[in-house]
């Protein structure tokens, strides 16, 4: 007596088709250097409008969400230093640089800071800073050491998770950071649409 056996027929998985080659993504392509210029004029129209004088109230919030630090320069291209201060959670950071800058720089406060600094050898550390806004520096406020229009454009953010302050200057056209110079740059996202490369 002979018996056969046939085996089970197992499901068989469906079979997934072939990926078939595409053109390359447009951000991939070779890049359209008029295009990028021109991405690069808009963007940087675009952020300098949006950017608020420092004298005046910010427009936005940006709420720090974790303990971090800002560093403020004290003059135009931190100079003479910058000064840092601790931002705790739920802090508007917009509010707390226009405060800092509407601060004012007394002069009796100069004049004591100076004689103890004289008695110690030292200098004055805004000594000898130009004032743009007014030259005697009578009830001057700390903006008025940053430029003649200076208004605050975003904010870098390092490393270790402190926050610089972008500053572009409308009267001088320029824009500057710390003690260096920055500038816009584009980039061209997943769909070849160019934005922001800071965002």
């Amino acid at each position: 007596m002979a018996v056969t056996i046939t085996p089970k027929a197992e499901p068989q998985d469906p079979s997934l088709p072939h990926p078939t080659l595409k053109a390359a993504p447009p951000a991939l392509q070779a890049v359209d250097n008029e295009a990028r210029q021109a991405a690069l004029e808009n963007i940087s129209k675009d952020r300098r409008a949006q950017a608020w004088p420092i004298a005046r109230w910010p427009l936005e919030k940006r709420v720090a969400h974790e303990r971090t630090r800002v560093h403020l320069p004290r003059t135009y291209l931190a100079r003479h230093g910058s000064d840092v201060r601790a931002v705790y959670p739920g802090t508007d950071i917009d509010q707390l640089v226009h405060r800092h800058y509407c601060e004012r720089v007394a002069r009796e406060e100069q004049d004591r800071e100076k004689a103890m600094l004289e008695a110690e050898g030292k200098v004055l550390v805004m000594e000898g800073c130009p004032n743009y806004v007014g030259a005697e520096g009578i009830l001057a406020r700390r903006h008025e050491y940053l430029g003649p229009d200076p208004r605050v454009v975003g904010y870098f953010v390092d490393a270790a998770g402190e926050y610089h302050v972008k500053f572009y200057d409308t009267f001088l056209g320029d824009q500057w950071m710390d003690n260096r110079k920055w500038a816009f740059d584009v980039r061209q996202d997943e769909d070849g649409k160019w934005v922001d490369a800071a965002e």
